[in-house]
Formats: structure tokens, C-alpha cells, sequence
């Protein structure tokens, strides 16, 4: 009998703590929904409140004012930063889900992609532009950027390639485009065989400001990734890290990456 009361007595004390746990780890989420602050927002170009709504601060650690969140200000830092005076300098932007960087520029352009549109021509107000072939001549842009763009595309190497072709002389690529942790080379997820997709991998999807807002997800890139787009680009890939919650800039998979075209 003795033996059972203190084998109760030990499953009690385990319950408690397994009750103790749980509750302090919803104390520490309900502390991180409510978390807010104070800070300067690159994108809008004021003083704002950033306000964290979800534990995912990729797309959940917004600015009240314009609404961006941490990749999209991150570009527009290394842009105010490492690019000053880029509002008055040729912008082109592919696939954008938001004007935030359009708001700024005088010389700025954008596309999208319409597979069954002829490329080049304008649908309903848009420019029709594929990266793995533009039709813009050479050397038109001072900058050229996408945001998450590269992870959908077939053929990467294709598109590295045109960008820098289309950018002018000390131009550059600036984009974000989320880089795997521990995944050692970059690998294709998909890709076009006798012009039907072929998966090498369970698809996954993405939103898409065009079409069926569904974009697939091509590609996965790790630790090879700068490489890749040196060797495809032929352009130098320099990669940003930043974590400063007085810029709202922190979060998973944020990193910007910019990619110059040589001078010569």
C-alpha cells in the first residue's frame, strides 16, 4: 500500500510540473503576442509601433503605419544604407506584392509573370516579363530587385544571368529569398520535362499576387547558395544580416543579399 501512495504521490509531482510548464509557456506567448515597441520603420520613413502578432516574426512583426513587415524593411535599409540616393536612381522591380518601394522612387518599374502572355506586352496595365528571359535591353537598370522571387523559379541560372545583363555597369541585385539552415547544397524541388512539371519533391506552394495565388516552390537553397549565384550571375554576392528591433528587423529567413555587376 505504501508503495502505491508514494508511486501516486511521484505521478503528482510530475503532473504539477508538466501543468507548471505548460503554463509558463503560455504566459511566454501570450508576453510575445502582446509584445510591442517603439522604433523607426525604413519603409515609411517615420517613427512607428511595431507590434508583434503571431510568433512567427517573418510575416508577423508589423509596422502599424504601413503595414510591412521584416524583409521588406530590411531591403529598404540596405537600400537607404548601402545605396543612398536610390529613390532617383532606374529601380525595376519583379513580381512586387506591395508599392512600398514604389512610393519612394521617381524612375520606378515593375513586372509580373503571365506564363500565356506574350512576353514583353502589357496585360491590363502591367508589363509581362519573364526573368529567365527579359526583354529589356542591356545594361537598363541601376537596381533590380525581387523579394522571395528566386525560390520559384525553374531555371535560376537563367534568371541570374539576364538580371545582370539588364543591369548597367556597378549595378545591383538586391533580394531576398529564404536560405535553409543545415541544408548543405542547394537543390531543385521541380522542374519542366517535355514542358510538364516534374516533382522531385512534395509540392509546396507559396503565396502569388497573380493568377491562382498559388506559386510553387522550384528550388531550396543552403550553404552553396552565394556560390551558386556568383558562378550563375557572374556578378560578387554579398549577403546582409540584421536583428535590430529599433528598425522592426528580426525574424527567420530575412537575410538580403545583393549581387553587383562589375564596372568593366
Amino acid at each position: 500500500m505504501r508503495e502505491a501512495i508514494d508511486q501516486l504521490s511521484r505521478e503528482r509531482c510530475r503532473l504539477l510540473e508538466e501543468v507548471s510548464s505548460i503554463t509558463s509557456e503560455n504566459l511566454c506567448l501570450q508576453q510575445l503576442l502582446d509584445e510591442k515597441n517603439i522604433g523607426y520603420c525604413h519603409c515609411c520613413r517615420q517613427q512607428t509601433t511595431f507590434v508583434i502578432t503571431g510568433n512567427w516574426l517573418r510575416d508577423q512583426y508589423l509596422c502599424t503605419n504601413c503595414l510591412s513587415i521584416p524583409r521588406q524593411r530590411h531591403i529598404q535599409y540596405i537600400l537607404d544604407t548601402h545605396f543612398r540616393g536610390w529613390d532617383s536612381l532606374q529601380i525595376h522591380e519583379s513580381s512586387p506584392s506591395n508599392d512600398l518601394i514604389a512610393r519612394h522612387c521617381s524612375h520606378y518599374s515593375f513586372s509580373q509573370y503571365f506564363e500565356s502572355e506574350e512576353e514583353g506586352a502589357m496585360i491590363d496595365g502591367i508589363r509581362n516579363e519573364n526573368l529567365e528571359s527579359l526583354t529589356f535591353p542591356d545594361d537598363s537598370f541601376d537596381l533590380f530587385i525581387t523579394q522571395d522571387v528566386f525560390e520559384h523559379i525553374f531555371s535560376p541560372h537563367l534568371a541570374a544571368k539576364e538580371i545582370m545583363r539588364v543591369l548597367k555597369p556597378g549595378g545591383a541585385h538586391v533580394f531576398t529569398v529564404p536560405k535553409e539552415k543545415h541544408l548543405p547544397g542547394s537543390r531543385p524541388r521541380a522542374r519542366i520535362v517535355d514542358s510538364e512539371i516534374e516533382y522531385l519533391d512534395d509540392p509546396v506552394y507559396h503565396g502569388n499576387p497573380v493568377g491562382d495565388g498559388k506559386a510553387l516552390v522550384t528550388w531550396e537553397y543552403g550553404d552553396d547558395f552565394e556560390a551558386l549565384i556568383g558562378k550563375w550571375s557572374g556578378g560578387i554576392t554579398t549577403t546582409y544580416v540584421t536583428r535590430d528591433r529599433s528598425l522592426g528587423i528580426d525574424g527567420e529567413y530575412i537575410e538580403v543579399f545583393v549581387t553587383k555587376k562589375p564596372r568593366h
